[in-house]
């Protein structure tokens, strides 16, 4: 990123003419739409914009670890960030506050996020920047038969608000589902009784996460069920934010991707994840 310089070392070097007089002694001073034009005209770079990145509890492509933010996708933002100079910060929320504050903020993106068509206007994309596996999983002694999409119309499934993986069963007529803030508080609802409102069946969630979710939550005695999709996962920002700051961004991705980086992270996570 180029450092600010003063306006008027940067119309002497383009020699940018000055203004007339005017009646007064006082020149007239160019107005900031009339600086930014000759920034443009003179060919100099302007800085990317800062921006709030917003994410989830997620492993293994977003969560704390020893109080740092750390994933698959987080690294591969961070570095994206840095190679394409863009200063940021970082909070972690519930998914739902996240998704609906990235809609409305200026300049704040959202990882890490599948796009899906229902979501195509809401945000604009930079990515992907890595691939999920949605999974559903019951408990060890589940003995019901899953096979198809349809077959989960009978169960009670747990989910999360406003996520992707909820999204997509709901419009593909599986509508029994029983929504939560966080994914975390999911895998016990297994186990509650059956009679208890709060029950769940089955529980659907990222396939290479879901394991050390339910191990945070105190629960092992779980299964994979039935695997949904494969889905790309992105970074979605705000449709106000800046599309400098978005071009620069998807130009240092495909800078990272070149470098092999992505490739080499997903192999030490899938190491680490998947069992």
């Amino acid at each position: 990123m180029l450092q600010r310089r003063p306006l008027a070392s940067v119309a002497g070097r383009a020699k940018i003419p000055t203004f007339p007089p005017t009646d007064t002694p006082m020149r007239r001073k160019p107005s900031l739409v009339r600086r930014l034009g000759l920034l443009l005209l003179a060919g100099i770079a302007l800085p990317a914009c800062a921006l709030t990145l917003l994410t989830e509890e997620n492993p293994p492509f977003n969560y704390t670890e020893n109080g740092k933010l750390t994933g698959l996708v987080t690294e591969l933002v961070q570095e994206t960030m840095k190679r394409a100079n863009v200063p940021y910060t970082v909070e972690v929320l519930p998914w739902t506050r996240a998704y609906m504050r990235t809609q409305s903020e200026k300049d704040t993106c959202l990882f890490a996020t599948a796009r899906l068509e229902n979501r195509e206007k809401l945000f604009t994309w930079v990515g992907p920047f890595a691939s999920n596996l949605w999974g559903v999983y019951g408990r060890g002694d589940f003995s019901g038969s899953v096979r198809l999409l349809v077959d989960l119309k009978p169960f009670r499934i747990g989910g999360v608000i406003s996520d992707a993986k909820v999204e997509y069963l709901k419009e593909n007529g599986v509508t029994n589902i029983r929504q939560a803030l966080e994914d975390r508080v999911n895998p016990p609802r297994l186990f509650l009784p059956a009679e208890d409102p709060n029950r769940i069946d089955l529980w659907v969630t990222g396939f290479f996460g879901a394991r050390e979710v339910a191990r945070a939550a105190k629960v092992t005695d779980i299964k994979l069920v039935y695997v949904v999709r494969d889905i790309p996962l992105y970074l979605a920002c705000s449709p106000q934010t800046a599309p400098t700051t978005l071009k620069a961004l998807a130009d240092a991705l495909e800078k990272v991707r070149a470098d092999g980086l992505p490739a080499r992270l997903a192999a030490s996570y899938e190491k680490k994840f998947v069992q």
